[in-house]
This record gives structure tokens, sequence and C-alpha cells, in this order.
């Protein structure tokens, strides 16, 4: 069975932090944290939280994504033009993102919490500039 973004993205978390999945460190949170927590422990990549996080199953410290597919948009959506436009060096803000794909504001911030964050694991960052203007990134 492969592995959601998001899944993949925990387990090199917990790669990255001695074999340990620390949900501190996880851009998700609440239930969406949970059902990947829980479909990971159930495909026994997981096991039960310790003190220190959830331990990798020895199978998995090796390489991760040697198993696993990234997760990739349609050539030529608007998702994948969203994504684009976030990877800029400044970024892009909600009324610019609103004019270039369309949308309404309450549709840019829900993709940008939904798809992009929960579904696709990417880490977006918001800030305001000096204008007061929110700013949209993704980061690596």
């Amino acid at each position: 069975m492969p592995l959601t973004q998001a899944q993949q993205n925990i387990l090199q978390l917990a790669t990255d932090n001695n074999g340990f999945f620390d949900p501190a460190s996880s851009p998700l949170h609440g239930g969406a944290l949970n059902k990947v927590i829980t479909a990971l422990q159930n495909k026994k990549r997981l096991g039960k939280k310790t003190n220190k996080g959830y331990p990798l199953f020895k199978l998995e410290t090796k390489n991760i994504t040697s198993t696993t597919s990234p997760v990739t948009t349609r050539k030529g959506s608007k998702t994948e033009k969203l994504i684009k436009m976030l990877k800029r060096k400044n970024g892009a803000t909600n009324s610019q993102i609103q004019k270039a794909l369309n949308w309404q504001p309450h549709s840019v911030r829900g993709i940008i919490s939904g798809t992009l964050k929960k579904k696709l694991g990417l880490k977006v960052l918001s800030e305001k500039n000096k204008s007061g203007v929110l700013i949209y990134k993704i980061i690596n």
C-alpha cells in the first residue's frame, strides 16, 4: 500500500529525529495528525507513543523514500499554478492568488490549509509584510 505525502513527511521527521516522531514537529495538527499516525501504526511503520515520541519500526530507519512515490499535481492545474506562485522568492498575497486563479478569498485560504498543508504536506509560511499584507510562501 503506497504512503501518502503526509505519511512520508511524518516518517522523514522521525528519521531526522533519531527514529522518533515528535507530534510537535509536524505541520499537521488535531484530527489530521491523528489519522496519519493511526494509518502509519496500522501499516506497522510507527510504534506506540513513548516519552520520546512515536518510534519508527526498524525497517523504516534505512530508507523511507525507496518504497514511496511523490505526490504530484496535474500539469496545468490551478493547484500547480498556486504552488509555483508560492515558491517564488517573494511568495504571493491572497489578492494576487485570487486574481491569478479567479478564486474567492476563502478558497485561497482553504486550499492552502487543506490541500497544500494537509494533503501534500508542504510547509507554507504566512507572514505580514511592512504594509501589513499577508504573504504566503512555501518553505523547504
